[in-house]
């Protein structure tokens, strides 16, 4: 029998953004690129990388913002995406986050020396982070 809906969470430390929401589908960011989660998909775990979330809710398109974490597809075709952090399109304050991406860009670009590969880092995923956001709220 064919099942038509996946069971979707997504799950932050601070707490569920979003639990036992049955869609039809989602597409997450990975590693490799977007990848969409159907129903009665092969079960697995890979990490994901800052980006937006997308799936219908209803008739609705909701997007969000999510830091890096893990999506894992479980065999009872639940999804749930671990993330570190998740911003809905209504909750991005996009001014603040073009202000700071400015800012990001022009530490990574400027050539003063060598960067420590840990800050490099770090602000590498934090411009991932915020051209997430404002991604997620330009729907």
């Amino acid at each position: 029998m064919a099942v038509n809906n996946i069971t979707l969470d997504i799950l932050t430390p601070m707490g569920a953004k979003q639990s036992d929401l049955e869609v039809p589908g989602v597409e997450v960011p990975g590693l490799e690129g977007e990848m969409g989660v159907l129903p009665e998909h092969v079960p697995f775990v890979t990490p994901l990388v800052p980006g937006v979330v997308r799936y219908l809710e209803g008739e609705t398109s909701k997007r969000l913002a999510i830091g890096a974490g893990l999506l894992e597809i479980s065999e009872v075709g639940r999804v749930s995406i671990l993330t570190e952090r998740a911003l809905f399109a209504d909750e991005v304050d996009i001014a603040a986050a073009h202000n700071r991406l400015k800012v990001v860009i022009a530490t990574l670009s400027e050539d003063y020396g060598p960067i420590d590969a840990i800050d490099h880092r770090k602000l590498a995923t934090e411009q991932m982070w915020l051209e997430a956001q404002i991604r997620a709220a330009a729907s």
